[in-house]
């Protein structure tokens, strides 16, 4: 084998020395250098081109997993762990935004009180319209019903804003009506009564409104009372009688007794008493809400219908927390004399042109303690026992005496009323013959007493299905009447008819709201 090697070698130097073959051995080794060169050159440049679509296959593969991960990440448009190189790419077209159609803007919610100032009119203190400030300067007529069985029904009565019903002799009792503004449209314009005689806490009311007290007869201690209280007033028995009365002959006397509008005003004139109220007058006995939804083409001087439009607004009273309990009429509720005082009356000048508590122009609004009163019933005596039923849908409450609804004799409509007021008192006979005398209202044959300080007691309101306990304050000295929330607050009162029942505390076991 070594022999072989050697011949090998020795063949091949011989092929590179040997002068016949030097030639071709240099050929031979030149084609085979190059030859191995350019094999090596294409298996270097393999072997690039390799590497870089290896690099470039996990660069990429990389970067998508990366921008994979971000995106889910963020939940968004996918972030590059890396900035990558700047390439130039085609701007995309921007789609516009569509554009917003235009929002109405909302009108402003009218200011009512300005509205209505501005029309020249103020809020009524006495059924909280608004009117004009010619009407609230104008004083009210408050007017004697006859209000047993035979005399019923009443003309009239139902055009009073309010309506006072207080318990006199025998067991009967009498009812006060306060007229705002009487004009031709009213419908007791040529009939109001039957016409009777005052007593002398009628007259203490009446000097309340500074009103024009209109009556047919009266007592000895009424006589009294007006020439105390210096109320102006229109008689049947004196010389004005015939202006301002007439009788229907149809009826047995002493029920026949009727005004006239027109009789009524020349009493006045006849009398000479002023037509507007004093400078000082001031209006106290109550404030009155009124309700968002007001309608602004017209005052509502002269809506004498039985159903008050007001009613109708829908105002909502606030629903009290807890369930409600029956009022506790039975227990004693009146503090007599000089008890704990009262806030001051609130300052409530209809006649004036007023700064206007913009709180005040809201439905009106009962106190948490209120109890549920779709029925009254006043049981002033065995004889006399109205009462008053509350309807949902209008908001208002008929009145019902002499077994059947209290009715209108000029409309044929029964009494209907916004508000009640039951306002307890200490009430005692007078004298033997039982006329009657109310603590706060007293008359005495010692004119220094006759005019009395301040007296207090409770009450209740009632409106809207709602009954809550209030309190009263009356001051003679200074012609006042004051109704109070629990709070101590002036009682607002929903705008429209009122009636207010001066009930008796010896009588408040036959008082019933339910």
């Amino acid at each position: 084998m070594g022999e072989s090697k050697i011949s090998f070698f020795e063949r091949i130097k011989s092929f590179y020395t040997n002068d016949e073959t030097k030639k071709k051995a240099i050929i031979f080794t030149a084609a085979g250098a190059a030859v191995l060169i350019a094999v090596i050159v294409t298996i270097i440049l393999i072997a690039s081109g390799g590497s870089d679509k290896k690099n470039e296959e996990t660069v990429s593969d990389s970067g998508s997993k990366t921008l994979e991960k971000v995106s889910d990440t963020n939940t968004g448009t996918p972030v590059p762990t890396e900035e990558p190189e700047p390439s130039v790419t085609e701007e995309p077209t921007a789609t516009p935004e569509p554009t917003p159609e235009p929002t109405a803007t909302p009108e402003p919610t009218p200011d009512i009180a300005e509205i209505h100032l501005a029309k020249g009119e103020v809020q009524s203190a006495i059924n909280g319209k608004w009117v004009s400030t010619e009407i609230a300067k104008q004083r009210p007529i408050t007017f004697m019903f006859n209000n047993i069985s035979v005399a019923n029904p009443q003309s009239g009565i139902g055009d009073a804003d309010i309506l006072y019903e207080i318990l006199v002799e025998a067991g009967i009792t009498r009812c006060m009506g306060v007229f705002e503004n009487l004009t031709e449209e009213n419908s007791c314009k040529d009939r109001m009564g039957s016409a009777r005689s005052a007593r002398h806490y009628f007259v203490s009311i009446a000097s309340e409104y500074d009103s024009i007290f209109v009556h047919y007869g009266e007592t000895v201690y009424a006589t009294r009372k007006l020439e105390a209280l210096k109320v102006d007033d229109l008689e049947g028995t004196h010389s004005e009688g015939s202006t301002v009365f007439y009788r229907d002959k149809s009826i047995k006397a002493p029920h026949n007794a009727f005004a006239s509008l027109s009789g009524i005003l020349k009493g006045i004139e006849k009398k000479g008493f002023r037509v507007e109220h004093k400078d000082d007058f001031v209006p106290q006995h109550f404030r009155f809400a009124y309700p968002e939804e007001d309608d602004l083409t017209g005052s509502n001087e002269n809506n004498v219908s039985g159903e008050d439009d007001v009613a109708q607004s829908g105002a909502e009273t606030p629903q009290p927390a807890d369930a409600l309990q029956p009022v506790d009429v039975a227990a004693p509720p009146v503090t007599s004399g000089s008890a704990e005082e009262t806030p001051e009356s609130l300052n409530n000048d209809a006649a004036a042109e007023p700064e206007i508590d913009r709180n005040r122009f809201t439905s009106v609004e009962l106190a948490e303690t209120t109890t549920p009163a779709t029925m009254v019933k006043l049981g002033f005596s065995s004889y006399t026992s109205p009462y008053l039923t509350y309807d949902e849908e209008t908001k208002l409450y008929t009145r019902y005496q002499f077994k059947g609804e209290h009715i209108d004799y000029n409309t044929k409509q029964p009494l209907k009323f916004n508000n009640i007021i039951i306002q307890i008192v200490h009430e005692f006979n007078r004298d033997k013959n039982g006329y009657q005398d109310i603590e706060g209202y007293n008359d005495y044959k010692d004119m220094s007493k006759n005019v009395q300080g301040k007296v207090t007691g409770k009450g209740y309101y009632i409106c809207e299905g709602k009954c809550m306990e209030i309190t009263w304050t009356k001051c003679e000295k200074d012609y006042t009447c004051n109704y109070y929330t629990p709070e101590g607050e002036l009682l607002n009162l929903r705008p429209g008819k009122t009636f207010i029942a001066v009930y008796p505390d010896f009588r408040v076991e036959n008082l019933e709201i339910n």
